[in-house]
């Protein structure tokens, strides 16, 4: 009981825990920033494009080795 008490007043392990649940909200929040940014900016047609020519060559490769 007495080290749970001396764990609850030690600062350190507070600081240390807000600062990793700070750290975790950040990440989250720049994941969402980003999904939001790609989803609206028009990256989604590029990508499907670059995806479409991989398909392609992929595709063209294949046919040369049968």
């Amino acid at each position: 009981m007495n080290s749970i008490k001396r764990f609850l007043q030690d600062e350190r392990a507070t600081a240390e825990a807000t600062s990793t649940v700070v750290m975790i909200a950040a990440a989250g929040a720049l994941l969402a920033a980003g999904l939001i940014y790609w989803y609206n900016s028009g990256l989604t047609p590029a990508l499907n494009t670059a995806g479409d020519a991989v398909k392609g060559m992929t595709g063209s490769m294949k046919n040369s080795l049968e």
